[in-house]
């Protein structure tokens, strides 16, 4: 897969450069590395995970790239990193995600006249925790996935652990 995604991103840097000859001046690839060389320094990314024609997708991107005077072989080579550090970024997080399920749905519930909270994961697998603030408990975490969209078992951990609920 590395060789296709390779000879691709190799095709379409050809054509960028063709359409900015600029962008010879700095911009190379030797093996999986995007290398951008000026005078006195020099920065290389891999780009053999990341696919290049995406970028594609941004309209403002292709307008600039098929300009001759909107974008440097340094413009050029800072977007390409940006999108790879985003696109590792993303794959990190999905990782987190498949390690740590998801928290579907917190509730509480009272067994022999204690009160203590039911939280059921993206696998369906249910976690008791005792608590003397399960409305606080529920609260913060209904919060946090406002914010965040969706909450995994070990943020949630972490924050109750912060917060040091009873």
């Amino acid at each position: 897969m590395t060789q296709s995604v390779m000879k691709d991103n190799i095709a379409y840097l050809n054509v960028w450069m063709n359409y900015n000859p600029a962008f010879k001046e700095n911009l190379s690839i030797v093996g999986n590395q995007l290398i951008w060389k000026d005078h006195a320094k020099e920065e290389s990314v891999d780009i053999s995970h990341f696919y290049l024609p995406e970028m594609l997708y941004n309209e403002n991107f292709r307008r600039q790239i098929a300009e001759t005077h909107e974008l440097t072989g340094e413009d050029l080579f800072q977007i390409i990193k940006l999108y790879v550090q985003t696109e590792e970024m993303m794959e990190a997080e999905q990782k987190e995600y498949a390690n740590f399920p998801i928290i579907e749905n917190i509730s509480t519930k009272t067994e022999n006249g204690k009160e203590f909270l039911v939280i059921t994961d993206s696998q369906n697998k249910k976690y008791r925790y005792d608590t003397k603030e399960p409305e606080k408990v529920i609260n913060t975490f209904l919060d946090l996935k406002e914010k965040k969209g969706t909450v995994t078992l070990k943020e949630f951990g972490s924050v109750i652990q912060n917060e040091k609920f009873n």
